[in-house]
């Protein structure tokens, strides 16, 4: 299994859910370094580990995938990205390289890295890939809140990027998935300026795992939220 964008909440998450359940585990960071929680979890065990990748950095990207060439990845989920500067995303101060850092960051590296890891899961038995989606790109929920241009434009590009790759990769057989963590409690959420509180990162995790586990052909060109809701496109 490969995750990327370990260093913290959702991605730390997942590796220790995942790594509690015997997965051997691919945990990407930028820094790991300065990746002191996710160093914590991997202590002790060798099913997990820890390589550095930035997914906007395309020759890092293909310098990873050839350090695993000939490797089988069951299940890969892009969970790298970024919320970006909020107040460079509004109207009235829309600033035109941090959005194209969001969506590089959120669209293009998803997109990058499943394409440079094709080889390795098609050597798989699961053969799944997931993106990480977000409400926020929902255009049937636009109204709920202002603001977040970039990142609401990021996972819209995602999801409709998913879909497509569904479509072309199906045929061999390898299941191109989007999941949402639903609104949860980190860092990033905090950022965002958020007033209620989230659900647990934990209980998060623990849905979306349960959903990548369950999904199949047929509900992999939907956006399914970590409690199994599919969140209108």
């Amino acid at each position: 299994m490969l995750i990327t964008g370990t260093n913290r909440g959702i991605g730390l998450e997942f590796v220790r859910q995942y790594a509690a359940q015997g997965w051997t585990v691919i945990a990407t960071v930028r820094n790991p370094a300065v990746a002191a929680e996710l160093a914590a979890v991997a202590a002790g065990q060798p099913n997990i580990r820890i390589e550095k990748l930035d997914v906007t950095n395309v020759a890092a990207i293909d310098a990873l995938a050839a350090k695993y060439r000939g490797q089988a990845i069951d299940v890969i989920i892009n969970n790298a990205g970024t919320l970006g500067d909020v107040p460079k995303q509004k109207i009235g101060s829309l600033d035109q390289a941090e959005f194209l850092a969001v969506i590089n960051a959120n669209t293009f590296g998803a997109l990058k890295v499943s394409e440079a890891f094709k080889s390795h899961l098609l050597a798989g038995k699961t053969r799944k890939v997931f993106g990480m989606s977000s409400g926020l790109g929902s255009s049937a929920q636009t109204a709920r809140r202002g603001d977040f241009y970039g990142y609401r434009a990021s996972k819209a590009a995602l999801n409709v990027s998913f879909r497509a790759l569904a479509a072309d990769w199906r045929a061999e057989g390898i299941m191109v998935g989007i999941i949402a963590p639903g609104m949860v409690e980190t860092d990033l959420l905090r950022a965002s300026g958020f007033p209620g509180r989230g659900i647990t990162v934990e209980q998060s995790v623990r849905g979306m795992i349960q959903v990548i586990e369950r999904m199949t052909f047929e509900s992999s060109d939907k956006v399914v939220n970590y409690d199994g809701s599919v969140i209108p496109y």
